[in-house]
């Protein structure tokens, strides 16, 4: 027995050792310092990110009967985007409005900005790389009372979302200066209201119509960069695109430091996606309406677990996402590496982007899995854990039987006077039988010693 809590129990200390090896930030100056041949500048991403997040600190959706007293940081955010972009590219970017969404009781406008490379291509083929850029900086309550938000984080936001930010803002630059070298089209989308219900992901898409849905080949999100980790997820199972971008980042000299996030991150109870009953970790956020729909690429790091939010270090020493402590000052304390992190993202994501054979790679179909979500898999998944576990009860009964049968019991050792015919041999003792010859039925004590008959006449002759 002592064997068998053995084995049941290494599986669990593996996983607790995985989980706790996973805690710690790592070093990514070494393969993306200055001079390492990378297409982007951890230099160019610190000034990025500090310049956006000392000019927008409040980008919060609000509730539109709130703005004219509030004002509305999104939409000012959406403006100074579009500006940089035409700082950066010399092509401004198109702010484009997401109307009314109605989310509960309430109802929030917002803004998308866009900006599109468009290749010298025929295909048509699109590539989406977008990450939400709005914040939960202010109080908002709704002037009936119902309210959205309850409390604001009074945080920049650095990692939610200001390092995606800054990071899609250097690619714009090197897209827009290479887009000869491009075989795809390539929308880059600053989505609005990331933080409410990813509305700006849902209006875009829409925005492209069936055919331009079609034609999207790829959509990349990018969320909370500047954790411990850099993950990229692909789907619940192997694709080509996934295989191909991980080996581009190993024949770039960072494969060792780009990873797909833990199974364990993930929330059975909910679903953000009819394509699967439960969410990944990497899917929270606006990758969850394109999954199923396109391919995707989603790119975050270990700098929270989404469903322990708050000061408390559980899994990484960022995890500070959408807290009061999301700001580029603790970023920097507990991530120093983290411009090297943003750095390694975009090269990523460029390499496998301008490569000629990459769009090729995005159009092929992928195993499909829909099956194993179906109440018949399901049914069938538990007719067989119940068949096997049956199987694996009866094998073990039966060698627990024969290894530990009739060891440890104690049994009487019984002498059998009047022979075992007088006796019960089911009782389990042991006896000893002292007329093995067997007895005469209607005399079990055989002679009188005395001489008496059977009547009870005996001779006594010998006394007188």
């Amino acid at each position: 027995m002592r064997k068998t809590a053995i084995i049941l129990t290494l599986p669990l200390l593996l996983l607790l050792v995985v989980s706790l090896s996973a805690c710690g930030a790592v070093d990514y100056s070494s393969v993306a310092g200055e001079g390492s041949g990378l297409l982007y500048s951890a230099a160019d991403m610190k000034s990025g990110l500090k310049e956006f997040l000392e000019n927008n600190a409040d980008r919060t959706s609000l509730v539109k009967e709130l703005k004219p007293e509030d004002g509305d940081g999104e939409k000012k955010a959406a403006e100074w985007i579009a500006d940089k972009l035409e700082e950066l590219t010399g092509v401004r970017g198109k702010v484009e409005s997401t109307g009314d969404r109605r989310v509960g009781q309430d109802v929030f406008s917002s803004q998308n900005v866009v900006y599109s490379v468009r290749s010298t291509s025929a295909s048509g083929k699109r590539i989406v790389i977008g990450a939400h850029y709005d914040n939960l900086y202010a109080d908002v309550m709704s002037a009936s009372g119902r309210g959205y938000y309850t409390l604001g984080t009074k945080a920049e936001g650095a990692v939610g979302n200001g390092a995606a930010v800054a990071v899609m803002l250097e690619m714009c630059r090197y897209f827009g200066q290479n887009a000869d070298r491009l075989n795809t089209n390539v929308d880059f989308v600053f989505y609005g209201m990331g933080c409410v219900d990813y509305g700006g992901a849902e209006a875009y898409r829409e925005s492209l119509g069936e055919s331009g849905r079609e034609n999207t080949i790829l959509a990349v999100t990018l969320d909370g960069l500047g954790g411990d980790e850099l993950w990229m997820y692909f789907d619940e199972t192997e694709t080509a695109h996934g295989e191909f971008m991980m080996n581009i980042a190993s024949t770039r000299g960072y494969g060792e430091l780009v990873g797909e996030p833990p199974v364990m991150q993930a929330d059975p109870a909910e679903a953000l996606t009819d394509k699967l009953p439960y969410t990944p970790y990497a899917l929270i956020n606006e990758s969850s309406l394109y999954f199923g729909s396109n391919n995707i690429c989603t790119v975050t790091s270990g700098s929270d677990f989404t469903f322990l939010l708050g000061s408390e270090k559980w899994y990484g020493s960022s995890d500070a996402e959408y807290t009061s402590a999301d700001t580029l000052a603790t970023l920097e304390q507990n991530n120093p590496g983290y411009a090297e992190q943003m750095c390694i993202t975009a090269d990523e994501l460029t390499c496998s982007i301008f490569h000629p054979a990459f769009a090729e790679v995005c159009t092929q179909k992928n195993t499909s899995y829909a099956w194993l979500t179906s109440q018949i898999a399901a049914y069938v998944g538990g007719a067989l854990l119940a068949a096997g576990l049956l199987v694996f009860t009866i094998l073990m009964t039966r060698h627990l039987k024969k290894k530990y049968t009739d060891q440890g019991v104690r049994r009487n050792v019984k002498v059998a006077v009047f022979g075992m015919d007088y006796e019960d041999p089911k009782d389990g003792d042991v006896f000893v039988d002292t007329h093995p010859g067997g007895h005469d039925e209607e005399d079990p004590f055989g002679d009188d010693p005395f001489g008496g008959d059977d009547k009870g006449n005996g001779d006594n002759t010998k006394d007188k």
